[in-house]
């Protein structure tokens, strides 16, 4: 670009002027390939995930120049630096220091995705933009692993549960730490390592792709956006977590209390979805109350994470799965994590850590709150973040959503629209506790 305009400096030539304005059309779409970016990261490899989310930061950037503006941050961001910084600190003390590194380089890439969430999403067309983006992966997602299932489980085909496996068989033995864990059994991961990060994907899209199948401008996309949302609700069943099952009553009961007037249309929704789940997605969900081999594992691993808890509780033994990995093999566990995310945050970084992402969780929870306040659309976009911390919290307490980078950046990715959103919508100025109007604060 620079040539062309040396060249047409030099000459004028009206051919080179044009190409140059052709150029500068382009970039102004430069705000759609940074939304285009992370929306696609669930549907890549765990490897190309960083890979994504530092690509749409520069197109945040080209986007913000073209227009004259920065990159922004907000008190959500602030927030995240902090939680990083603090586990920083832990490389200090960690046990496994290449761990801790991974995990906080993990994080500092990831928090790209905020960055250009809260600098791309300056109008409501690119914040509808967003939301159908995430609608459509989500429904692509969850429509592989349904495809998955149905192959091997009633067909009998012996194909991969893992759609990357191919690629990752190679790749993760790469890393110098452990990331690739061993699928057993019919449940599919489709584009992820594992059918419960599969599930606490859908989990966290399941709100945004329900937001097009009641809400939402695009009309003329209606019937494909309720493809979608059917996809992401049978791609949840079909993974057989169950934590993902309270996470779905979760979003079903925010949704019915936000769209009160539309209650018997959603309950009716249900019960007709109902009749289309399997007799082995019944059993997986009657099992619930059982003390099975996988209930009875989380007890012990609650129990051994709050031993180690107790050794520091101020600051954790530093982050990293395989700090948590080895204390549990100490114990004569083999599991990765706590499945619990309060109990991993105190394990990892201690009150400090679990302390600040409260404050994250409730800054976001009071955004959501507000905008739900109001009538139109900014009442069904709270609802999605509202479903959204419901559904991560109830998912949270059985398991850990923040282990891989595009479960990260998906977490990441809502932070920065509801960020957004409540400034797009709302005009509000946000807080570690507080959300008010520029008038307020006065």
């Amino acid at each position: 670009m620079i040539y062309y305009y040396i060249q047409a400096t030099k000459t004028g030539s009206d051919s080179v002027k044009r190409h140059i304005y052709d150029i500068q059309i382009n970039l102004k779409q430069a705000w759609l390939l940074s939304i285009l970016f992370i929306a696609c990261i669930p549907i890549f490899p765990e490897y190309f995930a960083p890979i994504l989310a530092v690509a749409s930061l520069v197109a945040a950037a080209v986007d913000a120049k073209i227009f004259g503006r920065r990159i922004q941050i907000g008190t959500i961001g602030h927030l995240l630096v902090l939680y990083i910084g603090h586990m920083m600190v832990g490389l200090l003390y960690s046990p496994n220091i290449l761990s801790t590194l991974s995990t906080v380089s993990m994080w500092l890439v990831m928090f790209s995705i905020y960055l250009s969430m809260t600098t791309v999403l300056t109008q409501q067309h690119r914040l509808d933009t967003v939301l159908f983006c995430v609608c459509l992966v989500a429904g692509a997602v969850g429509l592989i692993g349904i495809i998955q299932y149905i192959s091997a489980a009633v067909f009998g085909l012996n194909i991969p549960l893992e759609f990357w496996s191919f690629a990752d068989n190679i790749v993760m033995p790469l890393f110098p730490v452990d990331v690739l864990e061993v699928i057993t059994g019919l449940r599919p991961s489709s584009t992820f390592t594992n059918p419960n990060i599969y599930a606490e994907y859908l989990v966290v899209a399941l709100p945004f792709a329900a937001y097009y199948t009641f809400d939402g401008r695009r009309t003329k996309t209606r019937f494909l956006c309720r493809l979608c949302f059917l996809s992401t609700i049978f791609g949840i069943l079909f993974s057989f977590s169950r934590g993902s099952y309270i996470a779905l009553i979760v979003v079903l009961v925010v949704f019915c209390i936000a769209n009160i007037r539309k209650v018997f249309v959603i309950v009716m929704g249900v019960v007709s979805v109902s009749l289309f789940v399997p007799d082995s997605v019944i059993s997986r969900i009657l099992t619930v109350d059982r003390q099975d081999v996988a209930i009875t594992e989380r007890f012990n691993i609650w129990q051994a994470g709050m031993e180690q808890f107790r050794n520091s509780p101020v600051f954790g033994m530093g982050a990293g799965i395989e700090n948590t990995w080895d204390t549990l093999l100490n114990n004569g566990i083999n599991a990765p994590h706590m499945h619990n995310i309060v109990l991993q945050l105190l394990v990892e970084g201690g009150i400090i850590s679990l302390g600040i992402m409260c404050l994250i969780g409730w800054t976001t929870l009071r955004i959501g709150w507000k905008m739900m306040a109001r009538d139109g659309e900014s009442r069904a976009i709270g609802s999605i973040i509202l479903a959204f911390v419901g559904a991560f919290c109830a998912h949270s307490m059985v398991d850990f959503p923040l282990m891989t980078p595009k479960l990260i950046g998906m977490f990441i990715m809502v932070l920065g629209i509801a960020e957004a959103a409540s400034r797009i919508l709302l005009n509000y100025k946000t807080t570690p506790l507080t959300v008010r109007t520029p008038s307020e604060s006065c």
